[in-house]
């Protein structure tokens, strides 16, 4: 057969397979769609860290550690680091290795978040870290390697943002002291709750560390004059650890 006659006889088979596969692919089973927010909130603008308040005041401040319902492990544990940097001689903290949820999200700096129909991002200045929470229906990955921002999924309840993370790494809850395994899963609803307050309230479910989930509240107020700000910590670190493990604040000039 010439070249000409191989290439004709190919034209002519392929359509005639053309049918056949668009039949097949009419009959498969339709993906049903992930359930989206039939209206997404608006919640652009800067919602400020500073002056944000814990709705419950028995988790403020200080009080925020001691509140913690931790097993007798890591309650000695948190004991021995008080005991520590009472000593003048405290662990040492991160450093620019990332915050990571719930810790980042008590950071006293800004954040952004960005809502769309597959996903939303809460985007912190501090250390530029950024939570993807994912509302398009997927499930967690069954092969999921731990990370400092864990991995996110979730759906909108009217203009509640309902998320679960999970895949965190072992780490500290906040620069206070508290640790949490890589059990540690968080359950957070956040909306906003007036013209210029945020409000996300995190159960924290740790059975390594909690002897049960721990709820805390907290508010952001929103700054329609600011801006999020390049925050480079390998740069100029704004808050260094010096030789005794504490941790400093360094303005750059």
């Amino acid at each position: 057969m010439s070249p000409r006659a191989r290439t004709l006889a190919l034209f002519a088979f392929a359509a005639l397979a053309l049918p056949a596969l668009g039949a097949t692919a009419a009959t498969a089973p339709a993906k049903k769609p992930a359930a989206k927010a039939s209206r997404l909130p608006d919640w652009k603008g800067v919602w400020g860290n500073y002056g944000s308040r814990n709705i419950d005041p028995t988790t403020d401040s200080g009080a925020f550690q001691a509140n913690a319902p931790l097993n007798p492990e890591y309650a000695k544990r948190y004991q021995d680091y008080l005991a520590a940097v009472k000593a003048g001689k405290p662990k040492g903290d991160i450093g620019c290795l990332p915050e990571g949820p719930p810790r980042i999200m008590r950071a006293p700096y800004p954040m952004e978040v960005v809502a769309t129909p597959d996903e939303t991002w809460i985007i912190a200045e501090f250390k530029h870290e950024v939570r993807r929470v994912y509302t398009d229906g997927r499930k967690v990955p069954e092969d999921l390697d731990p990370t400092y921002e864990g991995y996110s999924t979730g759906h909108w309840e009217g203009d509640t943002l309902v998320f679960d993370t999970v895949g965190l790494k072992a780490g500290t809850i906040d620069s206070g002291g508290l640790e949490h395994s890589d059990a540690l899963k968080l359950h957070e609803r956040m909306r906003r709750v007036s013209a210029d307050t945020l409000e996300d309230q995190v159960t924290m479910t740790d059975p390594k560390v909690f002897t049960k989930p721990w709820t805390v509240t907290r508010q952001y107020k929103l700054h329609k004059d600011w801006e999020i700000k390049e925050f480079t910590c390998e740069e100029n670190d704004r808050n260094p650890i010096n030789a005794s493990g504490q941790t400093g604040v360094t303005l750059k000039k």
